[in-house]
């Protein structure tokens, strides 16, 4: 049975989530639904795509914490049609702080190295440079908010696994299951999708790989990356941030 359809405003002047973020979603659902999750929460959520997801599939609490004014306008539009389910943070996720404890936090974050050349839109910039996010200071910061037994489920660069694995275990968020994903077959991994625990045990599980496009052309997608997209069943209607209504969420 297919998903209700999820409408969701996005910034045609700035950025807009890409299917990164829908096989993110695809692969947490397994751990959300085997788990007695009551409250997740989407840092950097962006105009809400991961976090509204998992409220319209699960109906669970959802926080959106996300520290530019236009995406969280957005994201609070979005999110109009759940109601109490979900709750918009405008601010920067190091500066939010709460005395409930998460049970998934989930993020798509900024993982380019920052030594990449930087775009002329100051937003683009900030959803894609890793320094406007570190590794280190947010699984610094996620650890407060996760419950003893909660999961961090995120993607990040797959050429910086090697880095991302010694950061978690400094921080004892030891990885528990990692799943690369490639345009295609020939194609080396372009993200990679890791599911983390406080101080879990265990050996890493290592999925299959996902594969998302057949033949060199990349004009075909795989059968698995068509249920991804029918799963999510998004649709985008894009905005220029001059015509947003100026009336902040911010504190």
């Amino acid at each position: 049975m297919a998903s209700k359809l999820l409408r969701l405003y996005q910034l045609e002047d700035g950025y807009c989530y890409n299917s990164d973020s829908l096989f993110l979603y695809d692969f947490a659902r397994e751990f959300i639904q085997n788990m007695r999750v009551k409250k997740i929460l989407d840092v950097g959520a962006g105009s809400g795509i991961l976090g509204l997801l998992c409220a319209r599939d699960f109906q669970n609490f959802v926080s959106l914490v996300e520290k530019d004014s236009d995406y969280a306008f957005l994201a609070s539009k979005n999110a109009k049609f759940f109601g109490d389910l979900v709750e918009v943070v405008c601010k920067d996720i190091f500066e939010f702080k709460s005395d409930q404890k998460y049970d998934v936090i989930i993020s798509n974050p900024p993982f380019y190295r920052k030594e990449i050349l930087d775009s002329k839109n100051k937003k683009i910039n900030q959803a894609r440079n890793e320094r406007f996010m570190p590794l280190e200071s947010l699984c610094a910061h996620i650890k407060q908010l996760l419950s003893p037994k909660g999961r961090f489920i995120f993607c990040y660069d797959a050429k910086e696994i090697h880095r991302v694995l010694s950061i978690l275990q400094d921080f004892k968020l030891n990885a528990q299951t990692l799943r690369f994903l490639h345009p295609r077959l020939d194609r080396s991994a372009s993200l990679a999708l890791i599911e983390t625990r406080i101080n879990a045990k265990g050996s890493l599980k290592i999925l299959p790989p996902l594969f998302t496009h057949l033949g060199k052309a990349q004009t075909e997608i795989t059968p698995e990356a068509k249920r991804v997209y029918e799963l999510c069943n998004t649709y985008s209607i894009k905005v220029k941030s001059t015509d947003l209504l100026k009336e902040s969420i911010c504190e």
